[in-house]
């Protein structure tokens, strides 16, 4: 019995020894993990102070953007930077190496451009200012050791730079040579085709791009242009078939200086071959008119006055092919008169030429290939020929008819000259009537007409004769007396009044 009572003793004892070591436990484990907190407090406040100071609109320093350092700057003012050295950049000189030749351009002729600067440049500013404070930290850190460098995509204007490589580059190739015809008097000659290489575009545009985005080192560099093999568009095969003359017109060549015009234009146009569908246009076959191209200057209409200009009788050497493409029965697909009236076809059947404005353009309708011939006669007859293969009937013909269906007569228009002797008269302008045409192609068979076709309508201005009367005189009355008198445009009046005048 006393044995368990002391037995109890001893548990209880040892109950209570447990419970105070437990709680010693739990105050040291508590103290510690207090410890802890008030380190970790007091860490976290130091490390949150330290990546605090960093004003959040600006870029930390030791930061760069490509080769830019924008430490310190705003996100705008990094753009603007940006910006900056982007035109800086476009002055540098890019050789595009074309086998063995080359040409230089500036990368702003290019279309340089960086990608998208906002974006780059808010992740400049955002660097070690979001996040966890440890990681805002440590990065900050890095930037005591190290730069840190922001990747800028260079790119180049997808259009921009198609066009410069298109128009600098592609002509340095070594082409493919179509196949060529002539016409002479044992008949056509053929000459073979010639496979060539070109300039690949796209390719080259990617070699560019990635260059300067892995290689450049913002200095003048060289670059080659990647090349694809190119075939002619047109093969001897193709031109076997030219064998007949398919319509032709001719009209006189005159002389002076507007002959050597009509010349060049006629050998631009000459030996030009169409494939079936292709269409043409006579400005792009025959411009520039410049001095540099055989062109000199010559008299041609301009505001309804005749003044000369390069190129001078262009007009009459698409005016001449307008008829010969007409009796060919090819396609016209745009055509425009002159303002005003000619004088080497009948009205309507003029097609006329004037910069981006007016143009004479025609598609090859037949199934075969077409060819053109022209040029200046012995006999001084600027002439063309359409060649082809002929497939309309033998018996069918077809006669182009002018018709008018209005004409207005020009006026006489006077007009004061106080730097001439009063009572002069000086005859200025270009009078011209006016006239509204339409041609018609009347097609006949057998030689009995079978069917007629509008083919256009056509409307020439008319064009006033200028007369310059002179009114200066020493006597204001006499120089009064004329001037109000042309004021009333009776010529009877002005002839009266200068006689006049003359007495006084």
């Amino acid at each position: 019995m006393v044995q368990q009572k002391r037995k109890r003793r001893n548990m209880r004892s040892a109950k209570r020894a447990a419970l105070r070591r437990k709680r010693k436990r739990q105050v040291l484990f508590g103290l510690i993990l207090v410890c802890i907190l008030f380190v970790w407090g007091i860490s976290y406040f130091l490390l949150y102070r330290s990546v605090s100071k960093y004003p959040k609109d600006k870029i930390c320093d030791n930061i760069y953007i490509g080769s830019v350092n924008v430490s310190g700057m705003t996100k705008e003012k990094a753009v603007k930077e940006l910006e900056k050295h982007l035109q800086e950049d476009g002055e540098i000189k890019a050789t595009l190496k074309v086998q063995k030749k080359s040409v230089e351009v500036s990368l702003a002729d290019l279309g340089l451009n960086y990608g998208d600067v906002e974006k780059v440049a808010q992740k400049a500013v955002d660097y070690g200012k979001k996040g966890r404070v440890a990681g805002r930290y440590f990065k900050l850190r890095k930037l005591k050791k190290e730069k840190v460098v922001f990747d800028k995509s260079i790119v180049l204007k997808d259009k921009t730079a198609k066009s410069v490589v298109k128009e600098k580059a592609v002509p340095l190739a070594s082409h493919a040579v179509d196949a060529s015809i002539t016409i002479e008097e044992s008949g056509p000659v053929i000459t073979e085709a010639k496979e060539g290489k070109t300039v690949d575009i796209p390719k080259s545009i990617d070699a560019l791009e990635q260059y300067l985005n892995t290689e450049w080192k913002h200095k003048d560099f060289s670059i080659k242009m990647v090349m694809k093999k190119e075939q002619p568009k047109v093969k001897e095969k193709d031109l076997q078939s030219i064998t007949d003359e398919l319509g032709s017109f001719s009209t006189d060549a005159g002389g002076g200086e507007r002959w050597k015009n009509l010349k060049t234009g006629a050998e631009m146009l000459n030996g030009t071959v169409l494939m079936p569908g292709e269409e043409a246009s006579v400005h792009d076959l025959t411009a520039p008119y410049d001095e540099e191209h055989g062109y000199v200057p010559a008299g041609s209409y301009e505001n309804g006055q005749v003044v000369d200009s390069y190129g001078g009788g262009i007009c009459q050497v698409s005016t001449t092919l307008y008829n010969a493409l007409l009796y060919s029965e090819v396609e016209i697909t745009k055509r425009y008169p002159h303002s005003m009236l000619i004088n080497y076809v009948e009205p309507s059947r003029d097609a006329a030429i004037a910069g981006d404005t007016k143009d004479l353009k025609f598609k090859n309708n037949y199934d075969t290939p077409i060819y053109i011939h022209g040029g200046i006669d012995d006999n001084n007859q600027l002439t063309f020929a359409i060649y082809g293969k002929e497939t309309r009937p033998e018996n069918r013909k077809i006669k182009l008819v002018s018709e008018t269906t209005k004409t207005e007569e020009y006026s006489v228009t006077y007009k004061t000259n106080s730097e001439a002797a009063i009572g002069s008269m000086e005859y200025t302008g270009s009078p011209h009537i006016g006239k509204t045409a339409r041609l018609w192609k009347v097609i006949y068979e057998d030689g009995e007409e079978v069917g007629k076709e509008q083919i256009n309508d056509s409307y020439y201005k008319k064009s006033d004769q200028i007369i310059e009367v002179g009114i200066k005189s020493d006597n204001p009355e006499a120089s009064a007396l004329v001037k109000n008198a042309v004021a009333t445009q009776d010529k009877d009046k002005i002839n009266a009044a200068i006689a006049q005048a003359s007495a006084i």
